[in-house]
């Protein structure tokens, strides 16, 4: 790794922590190198602008996010092990994104805000259809399901829910809202017996 790698590593990494929890539009570059202990010189020669900076951070993010969500539904695990993996993970991960980030996403930075909406419509399709497939292989969700159906309303409800014009009049965190949503559906398809087994995951 160069010299510039670790010098961008260290930039997205404090920009990500301060933004995700205060948003960005009040947190300087001046504040972020100092925070750094850099010059605002050495800022510029990696980022064109606070703005790339918070897209570059998402973009890494994204990435992340991808090859976790494939790595757990191409496993070898079950289906029941796969869906807690997928409720935690992915529970976690949008719970790391503050309200006031999100709002700011959408005021400020609209463009990535619609590339993040779609790389997680395009993530949900694609991977909770392989879930679910595997689901009524496994015989662990009802066969009259229609799929399509399901993850048409499964992301009406994620897309809707976790937003911040939502979120900030009710007691949950997104982090939450994904998690209870995800449980509330796939309960309702899922066989008892998976069902339990789900249960027995979460109470453990």
């Amino acid at each position: 790794m160069t010299n510039d790698e670790i010098v961008k590593d260290r930039i997205i990494a404090v920009g990500r922590e301060r933004f995700f929890e205060e948003g960005f539009s009040k947190i300087s570059v001046d504040e972020l190198t100092s925070a750094l202990s850099m010059s605002k010189k050495t800022f510029y020669q990696i980022f064109e602008s606070k703005e790339d900076l918070v897209t570059q951070i998402m973009e890494r993010m994204m990435g992340e996010v991808r090859a976790n969500v494939e790595q757990i539904t191409m496993g070898d695990q079950s289906f029941v092990q796969k869906l807690y993996g997928l409720m935690t993970f992915l529970g976690m991960q949008v719970g790391k994104l503050g309200r006031p980030f999100q709002q700011d996403l959408q005021r400020y930075l609209p463009g990535l805000w619609i590339r993040i909406e779609e790389f997680r419509r395009e993530r949900i399709i694609e991977n909770f259809t392989r879930l679910i497939e595997q689901g009524m292989n496994e015989g662990l969700i009802r066969k009259d399901v229609n799929k399509r159906i399901f993850l048409l309303a499964f992301l009406g409800a994620i897309e809707n829910i976790v937003r911040p014009s939502v979120l900030t009049h009710e007691s949950f965190s997104a982090g939450e809202a994904v998690q209870g949503i995800m449980g509330i559906f796939f309960k309702g398809i899922m066989t008892a017996e998976a069902s339990g087994e789900l249960d027995k995951l979460q109470q453990n």
